[in-house]
């Protein structure tokens, strides 16, 4: 099984021959494979604590959009609430 790989945060992801790869892209040696038993465990891990993952990328992601809405708002005068902009929480990828 071969799925394209994924670059995101600084990591990138890719799944060749039944071998979980993970690469920094800041540096090459950074590198990290697993089979598949133990990407499936790495999963099944992960899934265990998504809520408490996903309570502190939204926790995060919250703060970066106040830092934003403040930043915009001294620059160009904008009166923007927190009920001006949708809410881009994360969501369950049905695992």
């Amino acid at each position: 099984m071969n799925i394209d790989e994924m670059v995101v945060h600084g990591w990138k992801f890719q799944l060749i021959n039944d071998q979980l790869s993970i690469t920094s892209e800041q540096n090459a040696n950074e590198h990290v494979e697993l089979n598949a038993k133990a990407a499936f465990s790495l999963l099944d891990y992960l899934y265990q604590y998504r809520d408490a993952l996903a309570k502190e990328t939204q926790g995060k992601e919250e703060v970066d959009r106040e830092l934003n809405r403040a930043t915009m708002g001294a620059s160009f005068g904008s009166g923007a609430t927190a009920s001006d902009s949708p809410d881009s929480g994360l969501t369950s990828r049905g695992l």
